[in-house]
């Protein structure tokens, strides 16, 4: 039993690092903000985050898919976002932060639809 209090206080503390460590902005490369041009292959609404994931051919034509993780859905709602906004096979143009990693990645800043209209700000700016 003398064990068990310090053992549950060990483990809070690394839940709680763990969460702060997720919720860190610290992975994306706020120095730079880079465009994507590409077709959606999927749309996720949800929480913690939304994603974007999208086909981007470079200047080769390879293409790779990129993660792009949005604001919660709540927020996003507020800043006229629908679950139904992007479906796969939509083709737009997304500024992120990039990954400080370089893996195919970013948080969203905003994005340019279809039909030309266009939303953001997001991660740390007025949606």
């Amino acid at each position: 039993m003398k064990l068990a209090l310090p053992t549950l206080a060990a483990t809070l503390l690394l839940l709680a690092s763990a969460a702060v460590a997720h919720h860190s902005p610290i992975v994306f490369d706020r120095t730079k903000q880079v465009t994507l041009t590409g077709v959606v292959t999927e749309f996720r609404w949800g929480n913690p985050h939304s994603w974007i994931h999208l086909d981007v051919a470079d200047a080769d034509g390879k293409v790779a898919n990129w993660g792009i993780e949005m604001d919660p859905a709540s927020h996003l709602a507020r800043a006229g976002w629908r679950s139904s906004l992007l479906k796969p096979g939509d083709k737009v143009s997304i500024v992120v932060y990039p990954l400080r990693n370089d893996e195919k990645g970013g948080q969203y800043r905003s994005i340019t639809l279809p039909d030309g209209k266009t939303l953001g700000q997001g991660a740390d700016g007025v949606l």
